[in-house]
C-alpha cells in the first residue's frame, strides 16, 4: 500500500546502529549538527555530587530493603486525579496508596504558576517516603498540556520538515529546562512512531514523519536533549502505532504487517535505547506478525520480555499507555490487564481516570503478589528499575525552592526555539507563480479555523477581513459558513483558507468558486493540503500553535522563506518535496521582529 515508506523500512531491517547514511532528501546521520549539552564554568563546581554508577545498584538495594508490598505496589501505580490542587481525596490516593508517579493533564493545569504549586504540593506528600514521577504529555503541536512558562513547541512532524537534528535536540532540551521549572521530572514524549498510514486517526502529525531514518534521527536528538535537561524522558508507543487506522482509545488496532516490516517500525525505539532512553510507553496494538495471536502489546511477554528486554536490550523503564482504554478495558478489564501487563514485563501501569479502577488496579496487583500469580522476582524487578530511574535522575535530591524557581522566568531563548522549529519547517507545495508571495496592499480575506493566524496576519495587513470559522463546525452552521465564505471572497483579491481537517477544505471550494485567487495554508496533515485543488498556492506548516502561524504569515508575505520539505509521501507529491520561494521582501511586520529579535540577543550577550 505504501511502496516508498516500505522499501525503506526494509532496508533499514539490518538494525545498523545508529542512522543511516546520508542521502539526498535523508536526514544526515544522528549527532553530525548535535550541539553538546552546556559545561558548568571551571570554577562553579556541582551543586550535587553526581551518582556514580556503580554506586546506584548499592542504593537501589537499601530502598529496596525498607519497602513493603504494600509499597512496591504502590510504585507500579501511575496515576492521575480531577483538579487542579491537593485535596483530601488526592491525598489518600497518592499518600495513602505511596504510589509510584502521578501524570496531570489539562483538567489539572490552569496556568504555569499554578501547576508548579500543585506539583511541589504533590512531591511533599510523599517527602517521607519514595519520590514520585511528576509527569504529563508536553509533545508540542496537537498534545500539549500547559503553555504558561514553557516553550510550546510546533510539534514532531514540523520538526520533520526541518530535517534538522539540531533543532531537534534544542527543542527536547528547551521543553525539558521548562518543564523542570515547573516541578515535573517527567515527560512522556516523544512519539517515535512512523506515520505509514495517512488514514492513521490517533498518530498523524504527532510522528516526524513515514522515513524510519528520519525518525530514528530526529527522534535520538529530541531525546538526548530532553534526558540532558535532567527529565526523564518516556518514549512512546512501542513497538509501533503508525501504520494502523484504529484509535486504541476506542477498538483494538491490528497491525497487519509482515515480522520483517513490523521489525523495521521499531527501528527509532532500537536508536534511542542504545543511546540510553529513560522509558518507554507500550502500545495497545495487536501484532500477529510477531506473536501470532491478537493480545495487545502491552500485554503480550513475547513483545515486552523477548523482544524488548531480550532481543532489544532495553533495561529501562516500562510504562503502559492507559490501560482505561477500550481496546484493552473492554477485553481484559482493568485490573486484570494490570497484572497481565506487569507479568508480561511492563514495570508501571497508567491508570489516569476513574477512581474506581485506580481501587481495582491496586487490588488485583495486591491479590496477584499475595497468591503468587504475580511472582515476587518479577515484582522485585519493576520495582528496581523505577528506583533505578528516580535514582538516577535525581528525584531524591531537593530541588530548588519554588518560590526561587517561580521568581526565575523562563528564559527568552527557549521561547526562540520554536519560531526557529516553525520558520524551517514552512514547505510550499504548491505555486502558480503569480499570488505567492502576498502584498501587503493586497484586499486580503482570511477564513481560518486558528485564531492565531488571523492575529498574524492582521499584524501585517490591518484592513484585512478576518472570518473565524470552527474547527469542526455543526451540519447546520456549515452551510451559514459557506455563504460567508462567498461574501468575504467577493470583497477580497486575495482569499487565505487555514485548513486543519476536511470541514475547510469545503471552503476552499466555495471561495474559489467566486473566481477570486486562494492560497491555503495547512495547519494540519498535509495529506489533506494536497487535496485543495482550487487554491493558487499551498503552504504546509504542520501546526496550528503560535509560533507556526506566525511563520506561515511571515512566509505568506515573503518576509522569510519555505525551507521545509515534506516529512512524508504524498499520493502526488514525494517524500521529500518542497519548493523554494522568491527572494525574503522586508515589512514593517519583519523589521518590527527582527528588532525584537536584536533585543534577545543583546540581553544573551550581556548575561
Amino acid at each position: 500500500m505504501f511502496p516508498r515508506p516500505l522499501r525503506a523500512l526494509i532496508l533499514s531491517l539490518v538494525l545498523c546502529s545508529g542512522a543511516c547514511a546520508t542521502t539526498s532528501g535523508q536526514p544526515e546521520a544522528a549527532g553530525a549538527h548535535e550541539p553538546q549539552p552546556p559545561t558548568q564554568p571551571e570554577e562553579a563546581p556541582a551543586p550535587v555530587v553526581p551518582l556514580v554508577e556503580d554506586a546506584l545498584p548499592a542504593r537501589v538495594e537499601r530502598l529496596m530493603v525498607g519497602l513493603s508490598l504494600e509499597d512496591k505496589v504502590g510504585q507500579l501505580m501511575m496515576v492521575g486525579f480531577g483538579g487542579t490542587e491537593v485535596t483530601e481525596s488526592v491525598e489518600a490516593l497518592v499518600r495513602g496508596r505511596r504510589v509510584g508517579g502521578v501524570c496531570l493533564f489539562k483538567r489539572n493545569i490552569a496556568n504555569g504558576e499554578q501547576v508548579a504549586r500543585l506539583n511541589d504540593g504533590l512531591r511533599r506528600l510523599l517527602a517521607d517516603g519514595i519520590p514520585p514521577f511528576l509527569a504529563l504529555d508536553q509533545e508540542g503541536g496537537n498534545v500539549v498540556r500547559v503553555r504558561d512558562g514553557v516553550v510550546v513547541l510546533p510539534g514532531n512532524m514540523a520538526l520533520g520538515a526541518t530535517r534538522s537534528a539540531e533543532l531537534a535536540y534544542a527543542a527536547g532540551l528547551a521543553q525539558g529546562e521548562d518543564l523542570k521549572r515547573l516541578g515535573f521530572n517527567m515527560n512522556l514524549a516523544p512519539v517515535l512512531d512512523v506515520n505509514l498510514n495517512p488514514r492513521n486517526p490517533v498518530i498523524g502529525i504527532r510522528s516526524y514523519g513515514d522515513s524510519v531514518p528520519l525518525v530514528s534521527e530526529l527522534g535520538r536528538a529530541f531525546v538526548r536533549g530532553q534526558q540532558d535537561a535532567g527529565l526523564v524522558t518516556v518514549a512512546k508507543h512501542f513497538p509501533g502505532h503508525g501504520s494502523t487506522d484504529t484509535d486504541s482509545h476506542t477498538a483494538l488496532p491490528i497491525m497487519s504487517e509482515s515480522r520483517e516490516e513490523v521489525l523495521a517500525q521499531m527501528e527509532p525505539f532500537r536508536a534511542v535505547i542504545q543511546d540510553g532512553l529513560d522509558g518507554l510507553m507500550t502500545a495497545h496494538v495487536a501484532v500477529p506478525g510477531l506473536t501470532g495471536d491478537d493480545l495487545p502489546a502491552t500485554l503480550h511477554p513475547q513483545v515486552l520480555d523477548r523482544l524488548l528486554r531480550q532481543r532489544l536490550g532495553f533495561d529501562g523503564l516500562v510504562l503502559t499507555d492507559e490501560l482505561e482504554m477500550d481496546a484493552i478495558a473492554q477485553r481484559y478489564g482493568v485490573g486484570r490487564a494490570a497484572v497481565m501487563a506487569v507479568k508480561a514485563g511492563a514495570d508501571m501501569v497508567l491508570v489516569p481516570w476513574r477512581a474506581e479502577k485506580k481501587t481495582e488496579v491496586y487490588e488485583a496487583l495486591m491479590t496477584a503478589a499475595w497468591s503468587g500469580e504475580l511472582p515476587r522476582t518479577r515484582l522485585d524487578e519493576a520495582v528496581r528499575r523505577i528506583l533505578s530511574s528516580k535514582v538516577r535522575r535525581g528525584l531524591f535530591e531537593q530541588p530548588p525552592l519554588l518560590e526561587e524557581r517561580l521568581a526565575t522566568p523562563p528564559s527568552p531563548e527557549n521561547a526562540e526555539v520554536a519560531h526557529r522549529i516553525a520558520r524551517a519547517a514552512v514547505t510550499l507545495l504548491r505555486t502558480d507563480g503569480k499570488h505567492f508571495p502576498l502584498s501587503t496592499g493586497t484586499r486580503l480575506g482570511l477564513i481560518t479555523p486558528e485564531h492565531s493566524l488571523g492575529e498574524a496576519i492582521l499584524e501585517r495587513v490591518p484592513g484585512a477581513q478576518v472570518l473565524d470559522v470552527p474547527a469542526w463546525p455543526t451540519l447546520a452552521r456549515r452551510s451559514v459558513l459557506r455563504q460567508q465564505a462567498r461574501r468575504l471572497a467577493l470583497s477580497a483579491d486575495v482569499v487565505v483558507v487555514g485548513v486543519i481537517n476536511s470541514r475547510q477544505l469545503e471552503l476552499v471550494t466555495m471561495a474559489a468558486a467566486t473566481g477570486r485567487p486562494v492560497v491555503v495554508v495547512s495547519m494540519g496533515l498535509p495529506y489533506l493540503a494536497e487535496q485543495a485543488d482550487e487554491a493558487r498556492a499551498v503552504l504546509a506548516i504542520y501546526s496550528h500553535q503560535p509560533a507556526a502561524t506566525e511563520a506561515a504569515a511571515a512566509a505568506l508575505f515573503g518576509e522569510i522563506g519555505t525551507p521545509g520539505r515534506l516529512p512524508v509521501g504524498l499520493s502526488r507529491l514525494a517524500f521529500g518535496h518542497g519548493l523554494e520561494s522568491p527572494g525574503p521582501r522586508r515589512t514593517a511586520a519583519a523589521q518590527k521582529k527582527q528588532d525584537g529579535d536584536t533585543v534577545i540577543r543583546s540581553e544573551r550577550d550581556a548575561r
